[in-house]
């Protein structure tokens, strides 16, 4: 069985829990534990203490991309735990991250570096291609095809690359696929990629169709068009399981929920079971 906690989300599923905007979920499948972000503090780990899970024992910490909702409580776990775990980056994690207000730019990246990890001592792992196995039946993927146009988007997300300030491509953001008997269950942080082209990139890649999809869906803010082109795709798709939260907003999920599709709750504290 796969169990996904989400340890903290934007909401809370009761009022003991800590909610903030960030995300960070722990998955639980045969025998290996997984943590996909780390939230925005160390909100994470209390959460995680309220729920007496254990988090000295992980396996791997996976940084979905460098915005600092999902990356901020790095420190904290690093400092709290014995650092057994094994961190997974992709290789463009560090760029410099921004989001343009007006006329100027506010910094919304990571506030680790490769210092801080080797001060540390946290074994990093770089993966250097596009579709990575983690473990057996578990694949990261990053470097998503644009299948679908009208999720280029013009956005204020900036990013630092080469001395240069331009439009944030996310070139580091990674997904988690695992192989599911149904089908592959996707975990993301933002899907800032746009979750049609990450779907279709991995029923591409890996050859075998999405069965369920948890964590953020970057429909918050988005055009009425790219949302109803993104719940007309999911709904042909037949996804069994969506449990969306964070950044996928409410406008989002009330399309997705008006369209006949069940989407089940991220809030700080749910546990969900596939």
């Amino acid at each position: 069985m796969l169990k996904i906690t989400s340890l903290v989300e934007n909401t809370k599923s009761e009022p003991s829990f800590i909610c903030e905007h960030g995300l960070s979920l722990l998955i639980e499948w045969k025998g290996v534990t997984i943590l996909l972000d780390t939230g925005a503090s160390e909100a994470f780990l209390e959460n995680a203490e309220l729920m007496d899970i254990d988090l000295s024992k992980l396996d791997y910490v996976v940084l979905s991309h460098g915005h600092s909702d999902h990356s901020g409580g790095v420190r904290t776990l690093c400092h709290s735990t014995r650092r057994k775990f094994k961190l997974v980056l992709n290789p463009h994690f560090f760029d410099k991250k921004f989001k343009q207000d007006g006329e100027y730019l506010r910094y919304i990246g990571n506030d680790i570096n490769e210092e801080f990890l080797q001060i540390e001592n946290v074994t990093t792992i770089f993966p250097m291609l596009n579709t990575f196995t983690l473990i057996e039946g578990v694949s990261i993927l990053s470097e998503f095809d644009a299948f679908a146009a009208f999720e280029n988007e013009s956005s204020d997300f900036v990013a630092l690359r080469g001395g240069v300030y331009d439009k944030d491509l996310f070139a580091e953001e990674q997904v988690l696929a695992i192989d599911h008997p149904k089908g592959f269950v996707v975990i993301s942080g933002c899907s800032h990629r746009g979750i049609v082209n990450i779907c279709k990139t991995i029923k591409d890649r890996l050859q075998k169709p999405v069965y369920a999809l948890v964590g953020g869906i970057h429909l918050m803010d988005s055009s009425d068009e790219r949302i109803e082109r993104t719940v007309a795709f999911l709904k042909e798709e037949g996804i069994s399981v969506l449990a969306a939260g964070h950044c996928t907003g409410a406008k989002g999920i009330a399309c997705l929920e008006a369209a006949g599709i069940e989407v089940l709750s991220l809030s700080s504290g749910t546990v969900i079971e596939l």
